[in-house]
């Protein structure tokens, strides 16, 4: 029997106790790595080793959402992924997931429609709608049309400005309030697998931050009932804890540090740029 995307990855969160998410930049302008993987064969050799060092996710971003970042269109970020993402799908084991990092229902349209992914992984939460087939449509009706899994993640402003000044009069309770309320949404659109992710780094200062990840702060999450995705990994917030770690590939060993707590403190799946095995960090 074939599962579709959204079955597989139900069945994926509900066997593990805890997911490892490889981020496949294929950006020339990403934060940490950006352009690092932006010819085919590079890529094709860090999924290699992401695979191999326990990777049960890839998500593959073709459109930057680092701060101050421009949007571009889904014609350009469709030309960035497809070729990559339809080469994986043939190289990688069928129990490893392809996610797409997008926030654009044209794109994820066409790699669904061609079989190419099991999850949308969209930072806008269904929030923005494109044409598609000459339709008015939102990534959770996307996902929900070819059953596939849906993540969904909390962000103040939009990555042109969400790092100026973010302000929160409560910011666990707004983070889980919006959620919820996405949560609701895509359900209503037809989504039947849904993990969420508090957006960590976007729209966010240090202390909320520090407060999203703490044991308090994931415990307030998971009273939504559903799989909670950390992604941390090489942010800027690591570089002011530790001022000494000026770039984001210094800042491994301490991304791993916060997402072994995080999974201790009930978080599901870990969205990194290296796999703790690659650090023989456990």
């Amino acid at each position: 029997m074939v599962l579709s995307g959204a079955e597989k990855f139900s069945k994926i969160c509900s066997e593990n106790s805890n997911l490892w998410m490889g981020i496949v930049n294929l950006t020339p302008d990403s934060f940490s790595d950006g352009g690092e993987y932006f010819s085919i064969d590079k890529a094709m050799s860090r999924i290699d080793t992401l695979v191999k060092n326990g990777a049960h996710i890839l998500d593959f971003g073709g459109a930057s959402s680092r701060p101050n970042s421009p949007l571009i269109t889904p014609e350009e970020e469709f030309e960035r992924v497809y070729q990559v993402i339809l080469k994986a799908r043939k190289r990688i084991p069928e129990d490893v997931l392809i996610s797409l990092d997008t926030y654009s229902p044209r794109v994820a349209q066409k790699l669904a429609e061609e079989g190419l992914i099991d999850i949308v992984n969209d930072i806008f939460s269904g929030l923005r709608a494109e044409i598609t087939n000459g339709i008015v449509r939102n990534t959770a009706e996307i996902t929900a049309e070819y059953k596939l899994g849906y993540i969904l993640m909390h962000m103040q402003g939009v990555p042109e400005n969400m790092q100026i000044n973010p302000s929160y009069g409560n910011c666990l309770s707004e983070v889980r309030d919006f959620l919820r309320e996405r949560i609701l949404f895509a359900e209503k659109c037809g989504v039947k697998s849904i993990a969420i992710d508090p957006g960590i780094g976007f729209g966010k200062s240090l202390e909320n931050n520090i407060e999203l990840l703490s044991q308090s702060g994931i415990e307030f999450l998971k009273e939504l009932n559903k799989p909670i995705l950390i992604g941390l990994s090489r942010k800027s917030f690591l570089g002011k804890i530790y001022p000494n770690l000026t770039e984001p590939s210094m800042r491994d060993r301490a991304s791993k540090e916060f997402e072994s707590k995080c999974l201790q403190f009930g978080a599901k799946i870990i969205r990194s740029h290296i796999m703790a095995s690659e650090l023989n960090f456990n």
